[in-house]
C-alpha cells in the first residue's frame, strides 16, 4: 500500500497503519525524532521523494537535442531563483537527508509528465544530501524492489539486460547520467537517433 502524503501527522498515522511506501515525503514541516524512530522500526518501508523544483537558476541546455527549441526556451525562462520555492524544497530535502541517514529505503520516481524528470530528480536527491552512489541504487535496485520486479534493477545472470552506457562516471557527478552513449532493452540496442528525431518533429 502506497500513500501520497503532505503532513507529518498523516505520515505517522499511516506508518502505524502498516503503510508500505510514501509517494512524496513530509512537506509541511521538518520531521521529528519520533517519526525517525518509527521508520527505523520498519526496515522495508519505502520513500519515493519526488522532490519539487529547487527554485534555483538552472542551465537547461542539456535538453537541447531532445525537445523543440521553443519548449527549451520556455523551460529556461522559468529556471530562475525563487526564494519561496527554495524554502519548500528545503523542507523536503532536510527530511530526505534525515530518513536516508536513518536507513530508510529510498527509490527514484516522479508523478511529473516530463520524460527527463528522473534525471532532474536524481540531481535534486544529491542536492538534498544523498551521495551519487546512493541515488543510483535508489534508481535501480530499490526501484525494482519496490515494484517487485525480480528480473530488473541489477546486472546479474538471469535478469533482463536493460541498461544505459554513459560517457562519464555518475559517481563523480550524478548529472553524468544524462551523458548517454547507448541504451539497451532486453539486450538489444535502442535506435536513439530515430527516437530523438521523432521527438523534435
Amino acid at each position: 500500500m502506497t500513500a501520497h502524503i503532505f503532513a507529518l501527522d498523516d505520515a505517522k498515522g499511516l506508518v502505524r497503519a502498516g503503510l508500505d511506501a510514501f509517494a512524496h515525503g513530509v512537506r509541511d514541516k521538518d520531521i521529528d525524532d519520533e517519526f525517525v524512530a518509527m521508520v527505523k522500526q520498519r526496515p522495508n518501508l519505502f520513500l519515493v521523494p519526488n522532490l519539487p523544483d529547487r527554485g534555483v537558476r538552472t542551465d537547461m541546455s542539456w535538453l537541447n537535442r531532445t525537445i523543440k527549441p521553443a519548449d527549451l526556451a520556455e523551460l529556461q525562462a522559468g529556471a530562475t531563483d525563487r526564494p519561496a520555492v527554495q524554502q519548500t524544497f528545503g523542507i523536503q530535502a532536510r527530511n530526505l537527508a534525515k530518513l536516508n541517514t536513518a536507513g530508510m529505503k529510498i527509490a527514484v520516481g516522479t508523478d511529473g509528465n516530463a520524460p527527463w524528470a528522473a534525471h532532474a530528480e536524481m540531481e535534486d536527491m544529491v542536492a538534498a544530501g544523498m551521495t551519487p552512489a546512493q541515488v543510483i541504487v535508489a534508481a535501480t535496485r530499490n526501484g525494482a524492489e519496490l515494484l517487485k520486479l525480480t528480473d530488473a534493477g541489477t546486472v546479474a545472470t538471469g535478469k533482463s539486460a536493460d541498461f544505459v552506457v554513459l560517457d562519464a562516471n555518475p559517481l563523480d557527478n550524478i548529472t553524468n547520467t544524462r551523458r548517454i552513449a547507448s541504451v539497451y532493452l532486453r539486450g538489444t540496442a535502442v535506435d536513439r537517433a530515430t527516437t530523438s528525431a521523432r521527438l523534435l518533429q
